[in-house]
């Protein structure tokens, strides 16, 4: 169980266990429920918003002191466009970065003496292509991903952290 701590009438601490000492007080963790709120310390809990708007953030909590508990309660508002803004332009940001990655990675598939049969080949440009074309999507949070060719051959490709992968 979680406590909480009040002193007058002010939640100083809350969400943690019962120290074992307390106040030069050992085993302080071993008293009843009842002794330990006339110390101050309340079991805790939290109540999670009920009804929250489509695009949220959290907005700090507000605690309810009753007599038998201390209740923390979230509050949320809704995103303003800036911070929706800031967030799409960001996984944008991740998505590009991982399209790099994997373009990066299989630049060799286009090279005049890669290991592949003219069709192979194509496949990897249309790959290749559809990685280019990720950013046509409305959402970044939309992206499907393009699967790699599979070949008559698959070899090793090393990836950006210098793993070898089959």
């Amino acid at each position: 169980m979680k406590y909480a701590y009040v002193e007058n009438g002010i939640v100083k601490e809350a969400n943690r266990p019962l120290p074992i000492n307390w106040n030069n007080i050992s085993n302080f963790n071993l008293l009843d429920v009842e002794t330990l709120k006339q110390f101050g310390w309340f079991p805790y809990e939290y109540q999670y918003c009920e009804t929250r708007p489509e695009k949220w953030v959290s907005n700090g909590s507000s605690f309810e002191i009753t007599e038998d508990r201390v209740i923390e309660h979230e509050l949320v508002r809704e995103k303003t466009q800036y911070e929706i803004d800031a967030e799409t332009s960001s996984e944008w940001d991740n998505v590009r970065a991982k399209r790099n990655n994997e373009l990066k990675d299989t630049d060799w598939t286009q090279l005049v003496d890669s290991p592949f049969t003219p069709e192979e080949k194509e496949l990897w440009k249309i790959y290749r292509q559809s990685l280019r074309d990720i950013t046509n999507y409305e959402s970044p949070w939309i992206v499907v991903w393009p699967e790699r060719p599979v070949s008559s051959q698959q070899f090793p490709y090393q990836s950006n952290d210098g793993a070898i992968n089959e």
